[in-house]
């Protein structure tokens, strides 16, 4: 191999630090900078789960090539409104929510279930905590559904339930639920749910084996348990955990930036920082109710096709809402991301 000549690996990106590019070229992780040429485009042009093609100059090793994508989590950024990739090439999205410390955060699942439906990406839900859930809620629960891909959400062939297939369970529930109350929806949604708890190792050999040979994002809140988790699959990492915060009962940040980790048996798993924010990125309003399955079922029977569900004369979809075969709170979070939509967040 000549210096300064092209090689022929191709690499993933696992982190980003201080404009020093960690990634794996399947033998071993390197560290890597941008092109000249690539960091004047703009030195954000590539992200983690990124796959690139690297160049020796001298004893330093450059990403002189980005790869296509076959899919990414992406949000607006906070400062400015452009696209921020979460992480790139994701084969699944795990979201991470507690029973309690803290309470689940129901808008936020739901946005991170529709931005995986939306995707493209498969989605499962992970309960975590249940150790400190009343027996009751720490039962596993049966008839738990299969996960609801991405494709099939958003109207493509995938081989599982479309989405005209889903149905909630009738019946209402409070406005503001208990602590953990209101989780088993989403089974009845037919979304994947899998329990689990650190303390006890419940569910975590299930897993194991649902992360195996995928490249998965394990997603939520702060202090839901994500790092904790990984650690006690991947004991090696020893990530940072953080403790609850009494005064407002939210975790605090350990993990400050998206990073990738070898799963030994095999793929990789991510670690994300816990998204107090999130804004869909790119999401045309017309497409929303692909990320909320009942909702685009049941407004097929709406008198107008382009009803927005709002205050529209023979909504199916907020009669659902009345009778209580869908959740209001689930119209509320899609109202929610469709107002945002429109106004071109």
């Amino acid at each position: 191999m000549t210096s300064g000549g092209p090689i022929s690996t191709v690499a993933r990106v696992l982190r980003i630090a201080g404009g020093v590019y960690h990634v794996d070229d399947a033998t071993t992780v390197v560290q890597a900078s941008l092109r000249g040429r690539l960091k004047r485009k703009d030195s954000r042009i590539v992200s983690v789960g990124d796959l690139v093609e690297l160049e020796r100059v001298g004893d330093e090793m450059r990403i002189v090539r980005l790869r296509p994508r076959s899919g990414a989590l992406s949000r607006h950024g906070v400062s400015k409104r452009r696209e921020q990739v979460i992480v790139a090439n994701v084969d699944q999205v795990a979201v991470v929510v507690s029973v309690t410390a803290p309470d689940p955060d129901f808008l936020m699942v739901d946005r991170l279930l529709a931005l995986a439906a939306l995707s493209g990406i498969d989605a499962f839900l992970i309960v975590n905590k249940t150790d400190l859930a009343e027996p009751a809620l720490n039962a596993a629960r049966p008839g738990a559904g299969k996960a609801v891909s991405g494709k099939a959400a958003s109207g493509k062939a995938s081989g599982k339930p479309a989405p005209g297939t889903v149905r909630a369970p009738a019946g209402r529930v409070r406005e503001r639920p208990a602590s953990g109350d209101g989780l088993e929806q989403y089974a009845a949604l037919g979304v994947e749910t899998l329990r689990t708890s650190v303390e006890t190792r419940a569910g975590l050999t299930t897993l194991a084996g649902r992360l195996a040979g995928r490249i998965t994002v394990l997603s939520g809140q702060s202090g839901v348990g994500k790092s904790s988790l990984l650690n006690a699959l991947v004991p090696e990492l020893d990530l940072r955990v953080g403790e609850i915060s009494g005064r407002r009962g939210r975790g605090r940040h350990t993990t400050v930036a998206s990073a990738l980790y070898r799963y030994p048996a095999g793929g990789y798993v991510a670690d994300t920082p816990g998204l107090q924010y999130l804004a869909l990125w790119g999401l045309d309003p017309a497409e929303l109710p692909g990320g909320f399955a009942e909702i685009a079922a049941t407004g097929e029977g709406c008198r107008f096709a382009d009803c927005r569900h709002r205050a529209e004369p023979e909504c199916a979809v907020r009669a659902a809402v009345d009778d209580g075969t869908i959740r209001r709170r689930r119209l509320e979070s899609y109202l929610r991301l469709l107002g945002e939509a429109e106004q071109g967040r």
